[in-house]
C-alpha cells in the first residue's frame, strides 16, 4: 500500500554560520577583462559578473584586494555566495587527494577503490583494462522561494565511470577487431588537477589497420596515428566489444552482470544511501571555510519536501479529463480505453475513411504466426474467463470502421534482407487495385543492428513513405508474447487509427478568449560524421492546439548551422500563418503563443529572434513563453516511503522502483524554475533500471507569459496525449513528437531516392512518426 510521500532532492542543505561576507567590486568592460581576472586570479579569488559589475571574494586572508571593498549580504548575493561553497568543495576535495574527472560543471570525482567490472567478469586482469568505477558529482545549488529564504546546498549526482585502459596495440594484439571504432589519444586542454586517464581528446573512427598504424575514417587534424599512442573511446559499442573479444564469456549474460553493477551505483535507493554516507563524511570535516569570512557546516539530512506551492515545496498534479465527442459532450476522468470501446473515436462521426485497406508484408516462414495476429488485430483478441481483456473488440469495432481489408505479401524465407522487402514493398504498391491507406510490415528484432540501406525495415519504409503510405512496424518477437498480446495489440490499433488521420481522443481545455497554440521545436543533424564539418541541420516544428490536438508539422530545408535560426524563424511564421487562416482568427484576438525546446536552451539572441517574429503580427494581441524542457541536469527526486513494485521477467518476480516517486509530483525550485516527475515505479521498464531523471522545466526571461505552474500543468497533461501508447510517455508530445520525427528522418536519410519533402506534402498531418 503506498502511503504519503516522504519526497527528497539530492541534496545536502548548508547553513552559514554568518549572513555578511567580505569582498570588492570594479566596473565590468568586457569579456577580456573577465578572462583575464579570472585566469589571473584562479587560485585565489571567486570572480563573478554581475550585470556591469564584477565582483571578487578572496578565498584566503592573504589574498590582495581587487577594486573597492564592499560587505556582501547571503541573502541578496546568493549566487556569489553559492559560488563560493562550489569553490570550497573544490579545495576539500583537493586536500582529501580525490582522482578529478572534472573540475567544474560539475565538480566530479572517481572511486577508483570500487572496481564494479570485478564482478562482472570474475577476471582482475581484465577488470584492469576495462575498469568501472562510480563517479561522484558535487554542485553548488540554491533553491529560491519567493519570500527569498534561500536554500543553499550541495547536490550530488552519481554516474558510472568506464575506462579502457589498453591502448589500441594491446587490443590489436590480442586479436580485437577494432575496425569502425572510434579512438581517443591523451589531451592537455584540462586542467591539470584532472587526472591523466581522463583527459582525451576524440582522434577518428577506424577504417583499416596497418600494422602498428590506424588508418581514420573520419577525423579532425590527422588521418592516420599510431596505436600505441591512442585508446577506443569507452562507449557501450565499444565495451561490448571488449568484454567479447577479452572475457569469451556469453555477451548477454555478462551485460546483464554489468547492468547489475551499474544498478548499485544508479538505483534510487542505492544513490540515498549513497548520499546518506557522503553527507556523514563531510559533516566530521565541518565547518567549511569560503572565503571572505564566511563558512558553513552541513545540515542533518537530505532535503525532504512539504507539501505546498513554494519553491522547495512538492504538489501532486492530477490526471487530466479527456474528451470523445467535438463541443465535450463526452468526457472521461480516469482510463480512455475502455471508453473508447464503449462509445468509439473522437471522431467516431466524422472520421471519412470508414473502410481502410491495409497491406502486410512478412516473412514467409512466419505465416502462421502472422496470420492469428493480424487476424485477432482486426477482429479482437478472445476474452479471457474472468478477466478484462483490452483490444477484445479488434481494430474494425473499436474505431468505429465499416471495414478491414488486409492483403498479405510474404517475403520469402531465402530473401529476408533488404532486396527482399524492398521488392514486396513494390509489388504491394504495383498489384494493389485500391490505394493503400497504411502497411503493416513484420521484421526480427536484430534489423536494428543494421544501418542505412542494409536495414529491411528502413528500405521498406521509405519505399511506402515514398508514395504517401504510412507503415506500421511490428517485431516477429513482439508478435510471439503471447501473454502481453492484448496491450500489444492495443497500442498498434491506437497507433494505427492515428496514422491513417484519426483522432482517438482529446484533452478538455478551458474555454477562454485566447486562442493557445504550443510549438514542439526540434532539430534533424544530417551530418553522417561526428568530426569536421559542422554539418547541416533542419529544423522541426509540431504544432499543437491547447486541448492537446496535434494540428501540423514544419520541416525547414536542410541549411547550415548558421542559417539554421533564421530558416526556423521562417518555418514558425509559415505555422503560425496557416493556422491563422485556418481557424480564421480575427483581428484583436489574443494569442498566446507558447514554444517548447528540448536539445538546447533559448538563447537571448532566439528568444529576441522569435520576438521580432510576433512583432510581425500587428493584428492581434500576442503574448509568448519560452519554455525549455530538459532531462540533462543533475537534480534526483525520491520518495522514501516507495518500496517499490512487483514486476515480472521470464517468469521470474523481482520488484522494481523502491524510492522512486509516482508520476506527476510538481517542485518548483525558482519562480521560473522546477521539476516534474513523469517516470515512475510502473513506467520503469525493469528493476535494474537507474533512478529516472525528473524534466527540469524553465522558463526563458524574455518570456511575455510566465506562469510556471501554469506551464508546468500543460506540459504534463500533453505526456497523455501520445497516440503511440495508451500509456502517458517520459515526454510531452510537443517534444516527443518532434524527436520521433528527427530520429526517423535520420535514419532515412542514408537510404537512396529517398526524399524528405514529401513529409512537407502527402504526409504532413499524418501522424506517420507513430
Amino acid at each position: 500500500m503506498y502511503s504519503k510521500p516522504d519526497l527528497r532532492i539530492n541534496l545536502i542543505p548548508i547553513a552559514f554560520k554568518k549572513n555578511k561576507f567580505a569582498g570588492s567590486e570594479l566596473p565590468y568592460e568586457d569579456e577580456d577583462q573577465l578572462k583575464e581576472l579570472r585566469n589571473t586570479y584562479r587560485e585565489s579569488h571567486v570572480i563573478k559578473r554581475r550585470k556591469n559589475k564584477i565582483q571578487c571574494v578572496p578565498l584566503t586572508d592573504e589574498s590582495e584586494l581587487i577594486g573597492t571593498e564592499k560587505q556582501f549580504s547571503v541573502k541578496n548575493d546568493f549566487i556569489l555566495a553559492s559560488r563560493l561553497v562550489q569553490e570550497s568543495i573544490i579545495r576539500f576535495l583537493k586536500s582529501k587527494d580525490m582522482q578529478f574527472r572534472r573540475l567544474f560543471n560539475p565538480t566530479s570525482i572517481v572511486i577508483t577503490k570500487e572496481n564494479l567490472m570485478k564482478e562482472v567478469v570474475n577476471d582482475n586482469e581484465i577488470a584492469s583494462v576495462i575498469p568501472m568505477h562510480p563517479e561522484y558529482q558535487f554542485e553548488s545549488r540554491v533553491i529560491v522561494p519567493h519570500n527569498r529564504k534561500v536554500v543553499f546546498g550541495i547536490l550530488l549526482n552519481f554516474n558510472v565511470c568506464q575506462l579502457i585502459e589498453a591502448t589500441a596495440k594491446d587490443l590489436i594484439d590480442r586479436d580485437m577487431d577494432i575496425s569502425g571504432c572510434y579512438v581517443v589519444a591523451d589531451s592537455t586542454h584540462e586542467f591539470p588537477v584532472v587526472d591523466k586517464r581522463y583527459r582525451k581528446r576524440l582522434v577518428g573512427k577506424v577504417k583499416d589497420v596497418d600494422g602498428q598504424i590506424l588508418k581514420l575514417d573520419d577525423f579532425n587534424e590527422q588521418d592516420q596515428i599510431d596505436a600505441t599512442s591512442c585508446y577506443l573511446e569507452p562507449s557501450l559499442r565499444n565495451i561490448r566489444q571488449c568484454l567479447m573479444a577479452l572475457s569469451g564469456q556469453d555477451i548477454q549474460k555478462t551485460q546483464e552482470k554489468r547492468l547489475s553493477q551499474t544498478f548499485k551505483v544508479k538505483g534510487a535507493k542505492n544513490q540515498t544511501d549513497r548520499i546518506e554516507r557522503i553527507r556523514d563524511w563531510l559533516e566530521k570535516y565541518q565547518p567549511f571555510n569560503c572565503g571572505g569570512g564566511l563558512s558553513f557546516d552541513i545540515t542533518s539530512d537530505i532535503l525532504q519536501l512539504k507539501s505546498g506551492n513554494e519553491a522547495g515545496n512538492y504538489n501532486n498534479l492530477q490526471s487530466p479529463t479527456y474528451v470523445l465527442r467535438p463541443g465535450g459532450s463526452i468526457t472521461v476522468r480516469g482510463i480512455i480505453d475502455k471508453k473508447i470501446d464503449e462509445k468509439g473515436p473522437y471522431d467516431a462521426e466524422s472520421f471519412p475513411k470508414k473502410r481502410v485497406n491495409i497491406a502486410v508484408l512478412y516473412p514467409e516462414r512466419f505465416k502462421g504466426e502472422v496470420e492469428l495476429f493480424i487476424k485477432q488485430f482486426r477482429d479482437g483478441v478472445p476474452p479471457r474467463p474472468g478477466k478484462e481483456t483490452p483490444f477484445a473488440q479488434g481494430f474494425i469495432r473499436k474505431y468505429r470502421l465499416t471495414g478491414c481489408t488486409l492483403e498479405m505479401f510474404p517475403i520469402d524465407s531465402d530473401n529476408e534482407d533488404a532486396n527482399g522487402y524492398k521488392t514486396a514493398c513494390l509489388r504491394a504498391l504495383q498489384d494493389n487495385q485500391e490505394d493503400i491507406d497504411l502497411a503493416i510490415i513484420v521484421i526480427r528484432e536484430d534489423f536494428h543492428h543494421l544501418y542505412g540501406e542494409r536495414n529491411p525495415y528502413l528500405v521498406s519504409k521509405s519505399t511506402f513513405m515514398s508514395q504517401g503510405v504510412p507503415v506500421q512496424a511490428i517485431e516477429i518477437e513482439t508478435i510471439r508474447d503471447q501473454r502481453g498480446r492484448p496491450w500489444i495489440l492495443n497500442n498498434i490499433g491506437l497507433a494505427t487509427y492515428a496514422k491513417l488521420g484519426g483522432i482517438p481522443y482529446m484533452l478538455t481545455s478551458a474555454s477562454g478568449l485566447t486562442h493557445e497554440l504550443i510549438f514542439g521545436i526540434g532539430s534533424s543533424n544530417v551530418m553522417s560524421r561526428r568530426l569536421g564539418d559542422s554539418g547541416r541541420f533542419i529544423g522541426i516544428t509540431t504544432v499543437f492546439s491547447g486541448d492537446g490536438n496535434y494540428l501540423l508539422y514544419n520541416l525547414t530545408k536542410e541549411v547550415l548551422y548558421e542559417d539554421y535560426q533564421d530558416a526556423l524563424l521562417q518555418s514558425l511564421k509559415d505555422a503560425i500563418d496557416e493556422i491563422k487562416a485556418r481557424y480564421a482568427w480575427q483581428k484583436g484576438d489574443k494569442v498566446r503563443l507558447i514554444f517548447h525546446q528540448s536539445f538546447k536552451k533559448f538563447k537571448d539572441v532566439e528568444a529576441l529572434a522569435v520576438k521580432d517574429l510576433v512583432d510581425s503580427i500587428p493584428d492581434f494581441e500576442v503574448e509568448y513563453a519560452f519554455v525549455h524542457i530538459s532531462r540533462s541536469h543533475p537534480w534526483k527526486v525520491y520518495d522514501k516511503n516507495v518500496a517499490g513494485i512487483n514486476h515480472y521477467e521470464n517468469y521470474q518476480k523481482y520488484t522494481k522502483g523502491e524510492s522512486v516517486p509516482f508520476r506527476g509530483f510538481c517542485i518548483p525550485l525558482g519562480p521560473k524554475t522546477g521539476l516534474l516527475t513523469l517516470t515512475g515505479p510502473h513506467q520503469l521498464k525493469n528493476h535494474l533500471q537507474g533512478c529516472p531523471e525528473p524534466i527540469l522545466v524553465s522558463i526563458h526571461h524574455e518570456s511575455t507569459f510566465k506562469s510556471w505552474e501554469y506551464l508546468a500543468g500543460q506540459i504534463y497533461n500533453l505526456t497523455f496525449m501520445s497516440w503511440r501508447s495508451f500509456f502517458p510517455s517520459a515526454m510531452p508530445v510537443t517534444i516527443e513528437y518532434s524527436d520521433f520525427i528527427a530520429r526517423m528522418m535520420g535514419s532515412l536519410r542514408d537510404i537512396s531516392n529517398w526524399n524528405p519533402d514529401i513529409l512537407n506534402t502527402k504526409l504532413r498531418e499524418s501522424r506517420w512518426f507513430l
